[in-house]
């Protein structure tokens, strides 16, 4: 999570993790999440790491490509960075924000 507001996203169990396929997405965008309240829940099968876009954050990224489809986002995502391991099956789930969010 962005700032320094805790959060309660907790790490699906593993069984979850290994059935996701993007396809249970459906047809969700960001803006279904930002009107939802949603936080975009983001973990690698691989090695387990989970991070988490708040809705601030979505609307930070997407600015105004907020029809883009959550499941047409997961083909795109991959592990990566200083704390990734490069993987690129990833799983999303959408996770109520802790925040404040209008």
């Amino acid at each position: 999570m962005s700032g320094s507001e805790p959060s309660t996203l907790k790490l699906p169990p593993a069984r979850a993790l290994r059935a996701f396929r993007p396809g249970q997405v459906g047809d969700d965008t960001v803006a279904t999440y930002l009107g939802k309240g949603w936080s975009l829940a983001i973990c690698c099968k691989a090695c387990e790491r989970l991070v988490e876009w708040t809705p601030p954050e979505l609307a930070h990224r997407f600015g105004d490509r907020t029809t883009l489809r959550i499941g047409a986002l997961v083909e795109r995502l991959a592990c990566s960075g200083e704390a990734g391991c490069g993987g690129r099956e990833i799983a999303v789930f959408p996770h109520l924000y802790d925040g404040v969010w209008p």
